[in-house]
């Protein structure tokens, strides 16, 4: 069982909403699904959770699938869409998205449940799944709010800004943590790329392939 699988189940057996489990859809990713014409309407969330992204979505005509590394995050999904397919539990470092295939690829507050070899390896995959125009949506947590709220005390040091929390439904797993700079450089291959911090301190990033 996975960190997040027992985060899930809790959850479903009326635990806290850790986490952004009880966060609606971002304003930022309304705007972009709204006001850019995605010619496909294929889309793929890294990270669905309970389904709600691709729940959107699905009203707004997309074919949608997605990877979560829980089982119960998964059955959330598929039941939130109705769907038995195409939505897989498996380690999102080691799923093959394949090449060229959709014209949207989102994770909110997900890839960076790693350390950063691994998410770079991540986000050159997801560059070689999207097709040309194709458009991502994704969001890692800024480095410099994280200081501000002090959320180092206590917590082990894995690499240059990564830390594993030693306590909490977290405990053990990999936080990755950016600053601006650094989102610019991991996201580079994409152009028209958009970087802004959101209140609660992470980088929201847009950009095309």
């Amino acid at each position: 069982m996975t960190v997040w699988d027992t985060i899930y189940k809790d959850y479903k057996e009326g635990g806290d909403a850790w986490a952004t489990l009880s966060e609606g859809i971002i304003p930022e990713f309304v705007s972009l699904v709204e006001n850019y014409n995605f010619p496909l309407r294929n889309a793929f969330d890294v990270g669905c959770g309970t389904g709600k992204y691709l729940r959107y979505l699905q009203s707004k005509s997309f074919d949608v699938s997605g990877v979560d590394s829980s089982e119960t995050a998964v059955e959330f999904t598929k039941d939130a869409l109705s769907l038995t397919e195409g939505i897989v539990c498996a380690d999102m470092f080691q799923f093959d998205l394949g090449t060229e295939k959709y014209d949207l690829i989102l994770s909110v507050s997900t890839i960076h449940h790693g350390m950063k070899s691994e998410i770079e390896k991540l986000v050159g995959d997801i560059y070689k799944a999207l097709v040309p125009s194709g458009k991502i949506f994704i969001t890692v947590p800024d480095y410099q709010s994280a200081i501000e709220r002090n959320e180092f005390e206590g917590q082990e040091k894995l690499d240059i800004k990564t830390y594993a929390s030693q306590e909490g439904p977290e405990k053990g797993l990999a936080h990755s943590f950016y600053d601006k700079e650094e989102v610019v450089i991991l996201f580079s291959r994409f152009k028209d790329l958009t970087v802004s911090l959101d209140e609660i301190g992470r980088w929201v990033i847009m950009g095309e392939k």
